[in-house]
């Protein structure tokens, strides 16, 4: 038990030394005091504790659409692309040096002198990058929770959900760069080779995700995308039984990928705030920048598309796929000579 809390504090140490570890950690936590100084007025919202003043009638104090705005700015747009997005490439930046410098000649020695198996060690100094994400998203949420608490008066654990959930998002795209440095002990090319496994299942996401919209949520409103001009056409639902046979190609190959995206999304599931009587209730923030309040025939459509993975899909299939990226990182290991 002391060596492996010695092996996960030598991760944390090293992490520490790293200007990168306290640059993303800084704008991490500003990220959340900007989140913090948003506030409402009698005539609209502020932002910097009051120090720029916008006057937005819809969701001035005390209204149940500031209330609504301020919860969705934290779901839709905090979750979705800075927990999602740019703290984790800062992440994957500051974490593809650990295993690489790890196996460099006489640190790996060292290491392998204490009594434990090598399969725990690396398993252990694994875990020691996930920390990282698990710390800067503890104390991100933790402020969002304060702030949420002061401002709209609900004090909502379920926010914490975002630590499990990016910090398993983050492993998927961290357990190729493990791979990759386990075998070739480059800083470089596990940095790179992650970051391009990770466009590459974006990619495939989004790709899904565009064709599913086109196979299902378009025909169920009675629409249909014109290929040669981009305009919008009516047209009857039954009409798009080739598209659907396209999404299901698409979807076979992105059922053995990891779903990075999948997951920082589906926390909209788990993070739930108390009903608001307000007309922003049901709609996301991007209806609202759009215009207002969406149709019921839209809003149903767009609950059956957020909602069309199940828990498995999204977390159980990519599961199994860091497992088998693990078990292959940790036999390269375990077998080499050093």
């Amino acid at each position: 038990m002391i060596q492996a809390y010695t092996i996960l504090l030598d991760s944390l140490r090293m992490l520490r030394s790293s200007k990168l570890f306290w640059v993303s950690m800084w704008i991490s936590l500003l990220v959340a005091i900007v989140y913090a100084s948003v506030g409402f007025t009698s005539t609209g919202m502020s932002v910097g504790f009051g120090l720029w003043d916008f006057d937005v009638p819809v969701i001035r104090e005390g209204s149940p659409e500031s209330e609504a705005f301020y919860l969705l700015l934290f779901t839709d747009v905090i979750v979705r692309f800075w927990l999602g997005w740019f703290s984790l490439v800062l992440a994957i930046i500051s974490t593809c040096s650990i295993f690489p410098q790890f196996l460099q000649t006489g640190s790996i020695e060292l290491a392998l002198s204490k009594p434990l198996s090598r399969l725990r060690l690396f398993l252990l100094k694994y875990l020691g990058g996930l920390l990282f994400v698990a710390v800067q998203t503890g104390l991100f949420c933790l402020v969002a929770f304060v702030a949420i608490g002061i401002r709209v008066s609900e004090w909502n654990v379920s926010i914490f959900w975002a630590v499990p959930v990016i910090t398993f998002a983050f492993s998927l795209i961290y357990c190729v760069g493990v791979f990759i440095g386990v075998a070739t002990r480059s800083t470089v090319f596990a940095l790179l080779g992650a970051l391009l496994f990770w466009a590459v299942t974006l990619v495939a996401q989004w790709t899904e995700d565009f064709v599913y919209k086109m196979a299902y949520v378009l025909p169920e409103v009675g629409l249909s995308v014109n290929m040669q001009t981009g305009e919008f056409q009516e047209t009857p639902e039954d009409a798009s039984s080739g598209m659907k046979k396209t999404y299901l190609r698409i979807q076979s190959v992105t059922k053995v990928l990891p779903k990075t995206r999948e997951c920082t999304i589906s926390l909209k599931r788990l993070i739930r705030f108390q009903e608001r009587d307000s007309m922003l209730a049901g709609v996301d923030l991007g209806s609202v920048f759009a215009g207002g309040d969406a149709d019921p025939v839209v809003k149903e459509a767009m609950q059956k598309y957020e909602l069309r993975h199940s828990w498995f899909t999204i977390i159980g299939t990519s599961l199994i796929f860091e497992i088998l990226i693990l078990a292959l990182a940790a036999r390269i290991m375990i077998r080499r000579d050093y």
